[in-house]
């Protein structure tokens, strides 16, 4: 962070905070006249970013990966070295990127079902990275075998009606730790690429083989401008957005948001 701070001759400001709310009003109190943005932390510090300069076009955004996941430095082919990190931000090539609405809040990538089960209980044990994330997956495992009924809308078409483990959508390929979750996703195509994963349990559980080897799923990817995720029992949905769970409703709107905002990237 030093190296890109010195390279870019940038001013820094430091919180320390987990929640979204705060966050939001740090930054809203010191965007102020400032044209480039980098973010320092996860997918879900930059996600509040991505909520504080929507819509305009006169602020671009960098981001240097410090969380667990880090899902969008997969998609931006951000270096892991210091040097050649601090070499793309100076370069500053920034494109517009498509994002996600969900419920009105923009993401990189949203889930509903299984994923967000285990983002709840990761921020819950106190997002403790490695050891955090696998103790969140463990306790989740149970949830595997009760799967949700829901019926998912893609642009008034229903593409999927039953059981159901995990939803996708997004306009990125990867999860966090690069994981392929979810192949033919874009930022520059003005369509979200939803993803329904039904399970079973022993089905999931080769899918997640494909990912980890970034071999495409056997789930069909649809490209959609809008996706409705409704429940068909009195059972609640649980969501998350770029890794932060968001909620549970019986019902999940999501809509593409074109060139939402601009992001410095490897392009």
């Amino acid at each position: 962070m030093s190296l890109a701070r010195r390279a870019l001759g940038a001013d820094l400001y430091v919180t320390a905070t987990r929640n979204r709310d705060e966050l939001r009003a740090f930054l809203d109190e010191r965007l102020g006249s400032y044209r480039t943005v980098v973010m320092v932390g996860g997918d879900g510090s930059l996600g509040v970013a991505y909520n504080a300069v929507a819509d305009r076009n006169d602020i671009t955004l960098g981001y240097i990966p410090a969380g667990f996941g880090n899902a969008t430095a997969h998609l931006l082919k951000l270096p892991r070295h210091p040097a050649a990190l601090a070499g793309v931000l100076l370069a500053g090539e920034a494109r517009p990127i498509d994002l996600v609405a969900v419920n009105g809040r923009l993401a990189l990538f949203a889930g509903a079902g299984w994923d967000a089960e285990v983002a709840r209980r990761y921020a819950e044990g106190g997002a403790q990275r490695l050891r955090g994330w696998a103790t969140a997956v463990t306790a989740s495992l149970p949830d595997l075998g009760r799967r949700r009924r829901v019926r998912v809308v893609a642009d008034g078409e229903t593409i999927h009606e039953g059981p159901m483990i995990l939803t996708v959508a997004s306009t990125t390929p990867f999860y966090g730790r690069g994981l392929l979750v979810n192949p033919g996703a874009r930022p520059d195509a003005g369509l979200l690429t939803a993803r329904v994963y039904p399970g079973p349990a022993g089905r999931m559980a080769a899918e997640v083989g494909r990912w980890a080897s970034r071999r495409p799923p056997a789930a069909r990817g649809v490209a959609a401008r809008t996706l409705t995720i409704s429940s068909l029992t009195s059972r609640t949905i649980p969501v998350q957005a770029d890794g932060d769970h968001v909620g549970e409703a019986a019902e999940w709107r999501f809509e593409v948001r074109p060139a939402a905002v601009r992001l410095i990237g490897k392009w």
